[in-house]
């Protein structure tokens, strides 16, 4: 499957025309940045990349950059194209100069091999929550604490790879049973026993409803749809 560029990655592309090469590296790094430690706030320096060319790249349109640039290193790598074939379709984005387009050829090719392992790593079943039993514990009193109350919240979590419905005898309370376990279903199955205070389960509750929120944006849907 040949290499190609979208239309929509060819006009997030476009500000690239006016921007200096170490500008051009810079943004690259920010891209495979992204794609190894995650979503980190880069506002600033979007903005000062938009003061530097007097507002006619705007902030927003520098963040699309990074993600055109996410997208086209990953459709590269799903073609399995050589830089050869990456560098024919960069050549015919009109108004780019050569030191650009090698630039981005440059980028793509060297960042393949970490893209190929992200996309095997992404292909292995993760652990599913199937169950979870979970008691509030209250210590009353303590003689090395001058606080007199502290409640905690232990949890329990049946972890498995298999889904939930091929395995819901993880879910009965067959204590006779819980001993009998095949040896391919406990290399699938993890018990996780986690003990926190009520500020740190709120800490992690927001934590999690933060990270749905950005599952749910355009720019995750853009990267999972590149990958699958």
């Amino acid at each position: 499957m040949p290499f190609v560029i979208k239309n929509l990655e060819k006009a997030h592309l476009a500000p690239l025309r006016i921007c200096e090469t170490q500008d051009v590296i810079a943004l690259c790094k920010i891209a495979f940045d992204y794609l190894s430690n995650g979503p980190v706030p880069q506002e600033t320096f979007y903005q000062a990349l938009s003061a530097k060319y007097n507002q006619q790249i705007q902030s927003h349109e520098v963040q699309q950059i990074v993600e055109a640039l996410i997208s086209i290193l990953i459709e590269a790598t799903k073609s399995n194209t050589d830089i050869n074939g990456v560098k024919e379709p960069l050549m015919k984005l009109e108004g780019f100069k050569e030191d650009v387009t090698d630039i981005l050829a440059q980028f793509v090719t060297s960042k393949k091999r970490f893209i190929e392992g992200s996309i095997k790593t992404a292909n292995i079943r993760a652990y599913r929550l199937v169950n979870m039993e979970w008691r509030l514990e209250v210590r009353l009193a303590s003689r090395a604490l001058m606080k007199q109350s502290q409640v905690f919240v232990t949890m329990k979590l049946y972890l498995h790879t298999e889904p939930k419905n091929e395995n819901r005898d993880l879910l009965e309370d067959l204590p006779d049973r819980a001993v009998e376990i095949h040896d391919d279903e406990r290399r699938n199955r993890k018990d996780l026993l986690v003990q926190t205070d009520l500020n740190s389960l709120k800490y992690m509750i927001q934590s999690l409803e933060e990270a749905l929120m950005e599952s749910r944006s355009r720019r995750i849907r853009n990267i999972v749809a590149a990958i699958h």
